[in-house]
């Protein structure tokens, strides 16, 4: 060659291919029929109507309609491409040089030509891939975004590029070899690189493929695959480059991953006067070979799935992908040319403003076919298919009028077309038709449509599947299987985030520093999260005092770690079941309460009191037999109120039991000790109130996800800590007391473990919680609060009855008629020079059971007072139980509990 630029020679082609036709077709995925026999045309479809002359050199051929051409022809025809594209075609598997004439014509008069390979078994030209790896490198070390992809709307993509802006894609095969590469100039012009070996290569979309995919997407172009790939996450997309190279790169991925399911996105070439639909000729083709399924965009011109995705929306585009899915006839003797084998087939249409059920009407006269449109619903994709372990779902996707953000709708599969799962949607912002019939078609259609996508349901917050699910419905961290929340909070709307996590330590956690019962704040935030990994129950902290101590400001801090500070805060106003919703929805998490005495029922505080610390809901039947699954929780309250618990039950004359004591902690609100630079405590808490508006929300975010990285670590911490306060709680102290302490030191030793996000030394947050601990303790004491009770409940019947209602031991009842007696009593000396008298009350057991003991069990206030020195049991060793004989009474022996008042050191013990 001289200087002269040359110019693509398509005759030098044509002879470079003389003799070489059958092996040229199989290379391109032309099937012909072998040794001259009768066949279907590869060019128009006809059955039984073509053959190829085996002895002719230039690949003639003849079909009954198409007529009689050579090799070159019969490839421009298949492929719809000039003659000038089909040679370059032909170029690529004869292994000549683009340009290079004179060797071509040097082979073409003389020169014994190597037989034509497939590209699999023909040596690779190592030169040709040495340089197409050097331009792949150096193109890898400066990544950019292509304009092409740009111009697309495929933006965010980081891909190599060579200097005039192309992109440069390898080819790859499932061994990993690279067997070549494709430019795609910013125009779009696309070009193989000289040397490329094209037949059952592809370009990944991804690094690399997965071990074993479960489902795997082959589209044509790069840019169909890019778009593709955002229909389904999860799939290993790909793209086969061009029609043909479908067949061989679909029988790669069938061989090699045998359970996948292998999903074509075709083009859809269609063309003007009923031309074949190339585009579906091949994906038909390639699925049948490999057992795949296909999916056509759903438009009456030539269009690719990219071109669909920026016609109608990524949402309408997903549902249109995965409703258009189907397998083709596996028998010869149909050849499909449109997504529909019958061209007056009902179908629904994906669309940008909505869905439509399409009816087909062919007019008998005229012969032409008009739709019948019906409005279903706004465009809506069904993203996959969820399990609760009691029930089935699906999940709908769509974004309201409105609004920028898309939905996720958790429909019970029970109520797809029922009355109430239509009015569940329109609640969420779905239109849907008011047609009753379209409206069955709707729901079959959603049934059946869209991606099977497996999630789980879960009907509470917290940690699920290996992740942490927020009362909003996020989720932090990585699950195990894809999990959505079910249920909804009251206050979802306020987890929101606004500053970070130092700037809430700089402004919140400053002025909190020093102030021990704000710290107990924001350790009830943070030790929500840990109560499921220590395995350890509900309980929460009621914060009283007077009005104006700082009571909201508390909660805001507190509520600051989770998002909103004022939103987040709910009310003790509500009823159990409600309570119980709001459990399920704070599960793992804090649970903030403003102000006890909101409520008008003190009973319905009492109740909801230990219901919300149980952990566990109601049995209920369900419509169809047994019942519905029990709802769990473990949630973290802080309640707020001008009253204690027991202090607001008694006025409302509610009994307070020690078990709810022990499970909302009643600490006193300190006074603020440390201003930091405040002129006085009012000005510091507007200045707190203030901070945690601007600042909430990142720190509970950062915490979890520190949390999921380090749970043993969080274990241990924790059981080092209950130890270290169990060592120093006194040897007489409780049961009660000691469970108390326990929590107490779960709150520890969250801030000890957030100290790196809140900023505090561990030395402030064990004085903080220390001090507050001591506050309880002063309230509640060291014994056992049940057993005080019933021992306070004896004294308090003995010192008022003792005398009015027990009748001497000789008593005549007409002397002195006694109403409601009680028992008898006997007085005797303690010791015969004593003055002091020591009385018996013999207690009838009724009187013992329903008074004395009212709201106890009776064995367990017997027992306790027997302990306390104020019951008798029977002297006799083998009796059984705590009643015993009176002496004679007017000759009769009476059963009775023997009961008596302790000393006057005793009682101010007690």
């Amino acid at each position: 060659m001289t200087g002269k630029s040359s110019r693509f020679g398509v005759s030098a082609v044509v002879a470079a291919a003389s003799g070489r036709w059958p092996e040229i077709f199989r290379s391109l995925s032309i099937e012909i029929p072998a040794n001259g026999a009768h066949g279907a045309c590869p060019a128009c479809g006809g059955k039984d109507r073509f053959r190829c002359d085996k002895h002719d050199d230039k690949g003639r051929w003849f079909c009954n309609q198409c007529g009689s051409h050579d090799g070159l022809d019969l490839v421009a025809r298949v492929n719809r491409c000039s003659l000038v594209d089909a040679a370059k075609q032909v170029e690529s598997v004869i292994g000549t040089v683009a340009g290079n004439v004179a060797d071509r014509q040097q082979s073409a008069h003389g020169t014994p030509a190597a037989t034509v390979q497939k590209p699999d078994d023909a040596p690779p030209n190592l030169a040709a891939l040495e340089k197409i790896n050097r331009m792949l490198s150096a193109a890898a070390k400066s990544p950019g975004e292509s304009a092409y992809l740009q111009t697309k709307g495929l933006t965010g993509y980081r891909l190599p590029l060579l200097a005039d802006g192309s992109l440069i894609l390898a080819m790859v095969t499932l061994s990993g070899e690279v067997t070549g590469a494709q430019t795609i100039k910013p125009d779009g012009t696309k070009r193989l690189l000289s040397g490329s070996r094209k037949r059952g290569a592809f370009i990944c979309t991804c690094a690399a493929p997965p071990n074993s995919p479960e489902v795997v997407i082959i589209a044509e172009g790069y840019a169909t695959a890019l778009t593709a790939s955002l229909f389904d996450s999860n799939a290993f997309t790909v793209a086969a480059l061009d029609a043909q190279n479908l067949l061989p790169v679909c029988k790669a991925f069938r061989e090699a991953y045998p359970h996948a399911k292998i999903i074509i996105a075709a083009d859809n070439d269609a063309g003007a006067d009923g031309a074949e639909n190339t585009g579906v000729l091949w994906a038909e083709k390639s699925a049948r070979s490999a057992n795949a399924w296909v999916t056509l965009p759903p438009t009456d011109d030539k269009a690719d799935w990219d071109d669909y995705r920026q016609r109608a929306g990524i949402t309408a585009a997903t549902a249109a992908f995965h409703a258009g899915l189907y397998q083709p006839e596996t028998t010869s003797t149909q050849t499909r040319t449109a997504p529909r084998t019958d061209a007056l087939k009902p179908y629904i249409d994906y669309r940008s403003d909505g869905l439509f059920w399409i009816e087909p009407k062919l007019d008998r006269e005229s012969g032409e076919i008009t739709d019948k449109e019906g409005w279903l619903c706004d465009p809506l994709a069904v993203i996959g298919v969820g399990d609760s372990g009691e029930e089935q779902y699906l999940l709908i996707e769509w974004t309201p009028e409105g609004h920028r953000e898309p939905h996720t709708e958790i429909l019970p599969k029970r109520e797809v077309g029922e009355r109430e799962g239509w009015a569940r949607l329109r609640r969420k912002g779905l239109a849907v038709t008011n047609n009753t019939a379209l409206r069955t078609i709707l729901a079959n259609h959603l049934q059946r449509a869209g991606k099977r996508e497996y999630w789980r349901i879960a009907l509470s917050t917290g940690w699920q599947n290996g992740a942490y699910l927020m009362p909003d419905g996020s989720v932090i961290g990585e699950p195990e299987t894809p999990v959505k929340f079910s249920g909804r909070s009251a206050a979802a709307g306020a987890y929101r985030v606004r500053g970070t996590v130092e700037s809430w330590r700089n402004s919140v956690g400053a002025l909190v520093n020093g102030n021990a019962c704000m710290m107990l704040g924001v350790a009830c935030s943070l030790a929500a999260p840990l109560l499921h990994i220590a395995e350890m129950d509900s309980f929460g902290v009621h914060l009283f005092g007077d009005s104006g101590r700082g009571k909201s400001t508390i909660a805001y801090i507190a509520n600051s770690v989770w998002g909103h500070p004022t939103e987040l805060l709910l009310s003790w106003f509500a009823t159990e079941y409600g309570l119980t919703n709001e459990a399920v929805a704070h599960n793992d998490g804090l649970l903030s309460l403003d102000e006890i005495g909101q409520s008008t029922r003190a009973k319905s505080v009492a109740s909801a009191a230990y219901a919300l610390f149980n952990g566990t809901g109601k049995i209920q039947g369900a419509k169809d037999g047994g019942n519905r699954e029990t709802l769990s929780w473990r949630v973290l309250a802080l309640s707020t109120g001008e009253k204690d618990l027991e202090t607001y039950l008694s006025a409302a004359g509610e009994t307070t039991h020690a078990g709810q004591l022990v499970r909302l902690l009643n600490v006193p609100i300190l006074a603020v000790e440390r201003t930091h630079g405040h002129p006085d405590t009012r000005s510091h808490a507007d200045a707190l109130q203030t901070a945690t508006k601007a600042h909430y929300g990142a720190l509970g975010r950062e915490w979890v996800s520190y949390l999921s990285t380090c749970k043993p670590l969080a274990v241990e911490t924790v059981l080092r800590t209950v130890e270290a306060w169990q060592s120093r709680i006194p040897t007489q102290a409780s049961d009660q007391v000691r469970r108390v302490a326990s929590r107490f030191a779960l709150l520890e030793a969250a801030l000890i473990m957030a100290t790196h996000l809140t900023g505090w030394t561990q030395e402030q947050c064990q004085q903080a919680i220390q001090r507050c601990f001591n506050d309880w303790l002063f309230l509640f004491g060291l014994e056992n609060r049940e057993d005080s009770a019933i021992v306070r409940q004896a004294i308090a019947f003995l010192s008022a009855y003792g005398m009015s209602r027990y009748a001497p031991v000789k008593y005549d009842p007409r002397d002195l008629p006694i109403r409601d007696l009680a028992g008898y009593r006997q007085g005797r000396k303690e010791a015969p020079d004593s003055d002091e008298i020591d009385m018996r009350y013999y207690t009838f057991p009724h009187v013992f059971e329903e008074e004395i003991a009212k709201g106890y069990n009776r064995l367990k206030a017997a027992q306790t007072l027997f302990e306390s020195g104020m019951l008798e049991k029977p002297d006799s060793p083998k009796a059984r139980g705590y009643v015993k004989k009176s002496p004679r009474i007017n000759g009769k022996q009476h059963t009775v509990y023997v009961l008596m008042l302790p000393d006057d050191d005793d009682t101010e013990g007690a």
